[in-house]
């Protein structure tokens, strides 16, 4: 998957593979710009956005909670 490409390699692997239980969960097909960022002070927000940015198709955004910390997730639908 295309989400650890510098910009959010400090991301947990955890967040990540919650976020692939998400994108399932929604039965999308194609995606892509995987993108996260820790909620309670920002951590990588405006990566978050410059990322859903460039993505196409749609986006789907969540939540997720890992160790305790909420991250918002999310990506493109892609094609």
């Amino acid at each position: 998957m295309g989400y650890h490409d510098g910009k959010f390699a400090d991301v947990p692997d955890a967040v990540w593979k919650d976020l692939d239980y998400e994108i399932g969960r929604a039965d999308l097909e194609f995606v892509d710009n995987y993108r996260a960022y820790r909620f309670d002070d920002g951590f990588l927000k405006e990566e978050y956005e410059a990322a859903k940015l460039k993505g196409c198709c749609g986006e789907f955004d969540t939540w997720v909670t890992v160790d305790g910390v909420k991250w918002g997730v999310g990506c493109n639908h892609g094609h």
